[in-house]
């Protein structure tokens, strides 16, 4: 946060973190947490996400924890890596910052246990674990596990930078021209849902870092609950659009981030999310150009809509060619029903003619009828056939 120590002048730092919607959901606490720093010397950005798991039942006090020891072990870093390079050049940077990662963990364990000593695991807590897990903790063994978290750190100076991390998250770096890049290696051991950990065995082993002279416009780190929330590309134009927010200020931006994080979890991971930068203050970043890979994600993108749309193609050609024949054979039937009918109109014309024929005759013999009932009716009267009545 911004405080009357002189800041490294052309840099500004930002920080924040969020409760997951999956978690507010849950009744979950936070387990994300998040830093900034900066003086004359270097700036700093920090964050730590905690692990959801029922055995880390403190991992949102783990992440803090984290984040606290980082920045602070990065004062007596900076002391350290001057020294060095004066002596030995940029290439001691890699030898202090595994010195570094070696610390952080001795000294996040050595934090973690004065909390669990002023705060001793309450049985309630202890009760949310694994049964195998529930006696190893009352027997006093293995506290840092309740308290597992990753990290992610990246620190900018006058000479160089670095990022280091352990666990999943991502630290992605902006240069010029709209270059942005994520040079922390990945832990090949990082695969689905296993993460390493500062509550690991030998975690300073499992730690991964970059570091280079060449010093980025703009260094950004960020749990996993915002990586998954994106694809690379949505990923670094939201990072690109957090830069130009500084445009504005810096509780401008932070206020920004804030409203942001939470659209974040809720439109896409549901995990906590947190994230930490280190700005140009002069230089705003370009936006990002896309990378070889994600021109050949494109590339591959529009060839497989092409496949579609041939299959849809095909399709549509296969069904013309099928409602063609049925209208051809509805047509065929068409002209035998126009002949069928035009046969019955015939006929019906006959009908007609002859139902006339009948009806004029019918006509006829009913008058006939009468003059014979009376010529008859008058001729037995006169022979006196007819009954006296």
């Amino acid at each position: 946060m911004i405080g009357e120590v002189k800041k490294l002048k052309d840099y500004v730092e930002i920080n924040a973190h969020h409760i997951g919607n999956m978690h507010i959901q849950k009744n979950l606490p936070c387990e994300d947490f998040s830093m900034s720093y900066a003086d004359e010397n270097m700036a700093v950005a920090v964050i730590s996400d905690g692990h959801g798991d029922k055995n880390c039942f403190r991992s949102g006090e783990g992440a803090r924890i984290a984040c606290e020891t980082s920045v602070s072990l990065c004062q007596k870093f900076y002391m350290t890596s001057e020294s060095m390079m004066n002596e030995y050049g940029i290439s001691a940077l890699g030898q202090v910052l595994t010195g570094l990662e070696a610390e952080i963990v001795h000294t996040w364990k050595k934090n973690v246990m004065q909390d669990y000593t002023d705060k001793p695991f309450t049985e309630e807590e202890i009760q949310t674990a694994s049964e195998k897990m529930q006696e190893i903790y009352r027997s006093g063994k293995k506290i840092e596990k309740a308290y597992g978290c990753t990290l992610i750190l990246a620190v900018v100076t006058k000479k160089y930078w670095f990022g280091l991390q352990i666990g999943d998250g991502k630290c992605v770096a902006a240069y010029d021209d709209g270059v942005f890049v994520e040079p922390v290696p990945k832990n090949e051991k990082c695969v689905a849902n296993y993460s390493t950990s500062l509550c690991g065995e030998n975690a300073e082993l499992d730690f991964m870092h970059y570091y280079s002279e060449a010093v980025p416009r703009g260094v950004f780190v960020f749990s996993d609950g915002v990586e998954e929330s994106f694809d690379r590309s949505g990923l670094y134009n939201c990072l690109y659009s957090i830069d130009m927010w500084l445009e504005r200020g810096r509780e401008a931006t932070l206020e920004s981030i804030n409203d942001l994080l939470p659209k974040i979890s809720e439109g896409g991971s549901g995990d906590d999310v947190s994230i930490a930068a280190v700005l140009s203050k002069e230089k705003t970043l370009l936006p990002p150009k896309k990378t070889p890979e994600q021109v050949e994600d494109l590339v591959n993108a529009y060839a497989a809509n092409l496949e579609k749309c041939d299959e849809e193609l095909d399709s549509a050609y296969n069904e013309l060619d099928r409602l063609n024949e049925e209208l051809k054979s509805a047509k065929e039937k068409t002209k035998q029903l126009e002949e069928e009918i035009a046969r019955k109109q015939a006929d019906i014309e006959t009908y007609e003619e002859a139902q006339n024929k009948a009806f004029a005759n019918m006509e006829k013999a009913r008058k006939y009828q009468i003059s014979a009932e009376r010529f008859w009716e008058s001729k037995l009267k006169q022979l006196g056939l007819t009954e006296e009545e």
